[in-house]
């Protein structure tokens, strides 16, 4: 079978796969996709139907399993692996760490010569979706999707990166490009087209969504991030304001709470985002001061203060010197 894995039984019994499908399993058949089929009385059947291979190789796995039983799986590339659980609670074993990745979850899993087992606790049917992904076509993408450059550092470095820990549920929209995937048939040609475009969306769909909500080291996600960016720019527009948008306007327009928004600023910048706005201001004030000659009152006017005493006071609470001293200390 042509797949980037190998997999074998937990004391290095490797499973043999046969092209095809009994007629048993007909049922499980998806037009133009390529099965192949594996039995033994120590655990049951394995059906994996290959989807794609044009640039990645893309599979769904079906485990009918009449017992308990546990896979090692060993990759033969050092590429990264997208694994998407449609049925079934599965098990990962990475060293000695054990996760679960239950329906829905998205999980990507990058190494050099990747080892790890999969576990099944109860006999029954699971079936999940994986996608291998050439190291090449990342870096095709990466300028797209600023998550692919966390995997590319990780390869580089050898260790092996898991989003297990992450608990990544497919939003309805992944959802639904999985469920055509895995459901409709069309005539065998068709349905082979079919199936690579589907892989290619599911692709970017789960590198955008991953893109958008792993977190940085600072517990910010990429979504965050753009959030924070945006009101930043809503925030400057108002700077000629004796005061910003309330912290509730800017949470909506932000499309967050108002809590959340607070810590955006404080991660991004360390300052709460009304301070950010009086910095933004104060800047501003600061250099049409020392490098302009505006008329010390219409600078007061275009900065919103009802009276010109109200601006000096401000401009010598920040700057310890007053409009007129600032000025002048930088003339001299």
């Amino acid at each position: 079978m042509t797949l980037p894995l190998s997999i074998t039984t937990l004391i290095g019994q490797p499973i043999l796969f046969s092209p095809g499908l009994p007629d048993s399993f007909a049922s499980y058949r998806l037009q133009g996709a390529k099965p192949f089929y594996a039995q033994s009385e120590s655990f049951g059947h394995l059906i994996c139907q290959q989807i794609a291979s044009a640039g990645y190789t893309a599979w769904i796995s079906h485990f009918i399993l009449s017992k308990p039983a546990d896979f090692k799986i060993t990759a033969n590339v050092d590429d990264l692996l997208l694994h998407y659980t449609i049925k079934g609670s599965m098990h990962y074993v990475f060293d000695t760490t054990e996760s679960i990745a239950s329906e829905h979850h998205l999980n990507i899993v990058v190494s050099r010569r990747l080892k790890h087992v999969i576990r099944f606790k109860s006999a029954g049917v699971y079936a999940a979706i994986n996608v291998h992904i050439p190291i090449v076509a990342l870096q095709e993408l990466k300028d797209s999707f600023p998550v692919i450059s966390t995997f590319l550092e990780k390869t580089n470095s050898g260790h092996a990166v898991t989003l297990l820990d992450h608990n990544m549920v497919a939003h309805e929209r992944l959802r639904n490009i999985v469920r055509d995937i895995n459901e409709r048939n069309l005539p065998s040609t068709a349905g082979e087209k079919y199936r690579e475009q589907k892989t290619t969306e599911l692709i970017i769909e789960s590198l955008d969504m991953l893109s958008r909500y792993l977190t940085d080291n600072n517990g910010l996600s990429a979504a965050d991030h753009e959030r924070g960016e945006r009101t930043e720019v809503h925030l400057l527009k108002h700077l000629h304001q004796p005061s910003p948008p309330t912290l509730r306007q800017l949470s909506k327009f932000a499309g967050t709470n108002e809590k959340k928004l607070e810590d955006i600023f404080k991660l991004r910048h360390g300052v709460t985002v009304y301070d950010f706005f009086q910095n933004a201001r104060m800047s501003i004030i600061y250099r049409k001061l020392t490098e302009s000659d505006i008329p010390l009152q219409d600078l007061a006017d275009e900065f919103g203060y009802t009276d010109y005493s109200s601006f000096s006071y401000a401009v010598k609470k920040r700057f310890s010197y007053s409009p007129r001293e600032l000025r002048r200390k930088n003339l001299a």
